[in-house]
């Protein structure tokens, strides 16, 4: 049993780990919500409903409030719940301003959309 575990260990030792870890907070920050969102076709809508209000990027969208989001999504419920699930899965929380981030300059904005 011992020499599988070894055996085990040197095919594990060529193939690269993959990482359970989320990604670093400050690149998900400048992620924009709609391909945040875009996997997910019930929250799509309501993620460009966030972009037209200013709201482009995580970060943005971290500061609101819920009563915010709630009034943004004309009361439904179920998209901010969507939402702040989504968030909770990368260890965000609503209404958790980051200080310090700034969200990018619309330069840069335009170049991702082009």
């Amino acid at each position: 049993m011992a020499s599988f575990a070894a055996d085990r260990d040197e095919e594990a030792g060529s193939a690269p780990l993959r990482s359970f870890a989320p990604p670093p907070q400050g690149s998900l920050l400048d992620r924009d919500v709609v391909s945040l969102c875009s996997r997910q076709r019930h929250l799509l809508e309501f993620a460009f409903r966030l972009a037209d209000h200013g709201h482009t990027h995580v970060g943005n969208a971290l500061a609101l409030s819920r009563y915010t989001l709630l009034d943004l999504a004309d009361g439904q419920a179920e998209l901010v719940d969507g939402l702040e699930r989504l968030l909770g899965h990368l260890g965000f929380e609503l209404d958790q301003p980051v200080p310090g981030w700034s969200s990018p300059s619309p330069d840069v904005i335009d170049v991702q959309l082009d």
